[in-house]
């Protein structure tokens, strides 16, 4: 029995993070042996490359403006490890991961009798999180992929609809080097004869048509032409689709299409359950939502902003983003990244916005080595390394340059960072 939070978020951190798959019957069976928490709610599942944490928090925030109670698992956390699991925005209790997470692992003896390898961490968490919307019965439930779709553990629900909110390069090394193999492993989260939401890729189109026709379900595809007058202004977002005007304090451009997915997402909830959700509960839950490590400002004088674009894809949308606002501005750049990722053209990209280009680190096994990082940038001349980001940030907090100073890179950074602005 573990009755202190630390030491139980501690042990869930320090399980096994991978374990080899050809099937999810394991993680099945791991799940019917705690009563098969998995069945009997009513899931929306959405997966993609990037903005599928977005999603979630849009649908969520829409459903709540509408009356529902309203469940979510997210990964990986931004601000805290209860962050993962909510209901109604509300993070799950440290009381009920103690609770919950002694359940699990008072079930560890049995699993090795029955010759059932140990739930790696991601297994444990989504345990955690099915038991725990179980245990509350929410009227939905919003549940991210982990990696991406078709042996995620996340994948043994049967929701009512699927959501993809996007396909691009990210995680090669598990879902394929070509973008038709990526997009193939997060189809596999389509179900047979429900509906699939997605975004419009030329590239993979096809694709779609085929994988929705074989299982007999729906697709809606999204067409970015129907996403019209683009504006950031006052550092609000505002756009049309079809017949919905839009505004969010959430401004990456990207966004735009993230909230064009989720409302029709929603319309395909509407007509499936027999829904009454209006289009003011749309619009007034799209305005009420916020996502930290998006974009997200957290200093105007001076401009201080903190995204969490990890891939080739996010960093193309964060300068796209970037390029809106710098106007004849300075621009410090601070980049911070996993080892695994395609840093040689994230770096080649920032350069495109950057005065000023600073390396650094995070505190966890996979960030790369700041000077690999600073080498990488070989034609850029204005760089440097900073070890230690702290003194760092409190030095620029109390500058009223009219500079930018944008932290990117790494959701896992974004997480270390957040702290140092409250």
């Amino acid at each position: 029995m573990i009755n202190d939070i630390n030491e139980m978020i501690a042990f869930i951190q320090g399980l096994k993070r991978t374990t080899k798959k050809v099937s999810l019957d394991r993680f099945l069976a791991i799940s019917n042996l705690y009563g098969s928490p998995h069945l009997g709610l009513k899931f929306i599942h959405v997966g993609g490359t990037n903005g599928k944490g977005s999603v979630v928090s849009f649908l969520k925030n829409i459903l709540i403006e509408a009356g529902f109670s309203v469940a979510s698992y997210i990964s990986p956390y931004v601000v805290c490890f209860n962050e993962r699991i909510e209901l109604n925005n509300d993070y799950i209790s440290d009381s009920d991961i103690l609770e919950i997470g002694n359940l699990i692992i008072s079930k560890f003896p049995l699993l090795e009798e029955k010759d059932i390898p140990l739930p790696t961490f991601f297994e444990f968490v989504t345990l955690m999180a099915f038991i725990y919307f179980k245990k509350k019965n929410p009227d939905f439930c919003i549940i991210e992929v982990g990696i991406g779709g078709l042996l995620d553990c996340t994948n043994i629900i049967d929701p009512i609809l699927s959501v993809i909110s996007n396909v691009s390069y990210d995680h090669m090394n598990i879902l394929g080097d070509t973008l038709k193999e990526i997009a193939l492993n997060k189809l596999g989260i389509v179900k047979e004869n429900r509906a699939l939401i997605t975004i419009e890729n030329e590239e993979i189109n096809d694709l779609f048509f085929n994988i929705t026709k074989e299982k007999h379900a729906k697709l809606i595809l999204v067409k970015k032409d129907d996403i019209k007058n683009i504006e950031l202004k006052d550092y609000e977002l505002s756009f049309l689709y079809k017949d919905y005007f839009v505004k969010t304090s959430m401004v990456g451009l990207y966004q735009a299409e993230n909230i064009a997915v989720s409302i029709e997402a929603i319309l395909e909830l509407n007509s499936r359950c027999n829904l009454n959700i209006t289009k003011d509960n749309i619009i007034d839950g799209i305005k009420k939502t916020f996502w930290p490590g998006r974009f997200q400002i957290v200093s105007h004088e001076p401009l201080i902003i903190i995204d969490g674009a990890h891939n080739i894809d996010g960093i193309d949308r964060l300068v796209e983003t970037v390029k809106t606002i710098k106007k004849d501005k300075k621009l410090v750049c601070i980049f911070a990244v996993s080892k695994d990722k395609a840093k040689d053209k994230m770096i080649k990209r920032l350069e495109e916005v950057s005065d000023e280009m600073i390396f650094s680190s995070f505190d966890y096994k996979r960030s790369d080595n700041p000077s690999e990082l600073l080498d990488l940038a070989k034609d850029y001349e204005n760089k440097r390394i900073i070890s230690d980001i702290k003194p760092y940030v409190k030095d620029i907090k109390e500058k009223k340059k009219d500079e930018i100073y944008l932290f990117c890179g790494s959701l896992y950074f974004v997480s270390e960072l957040l702290p140092l602005f409250k």
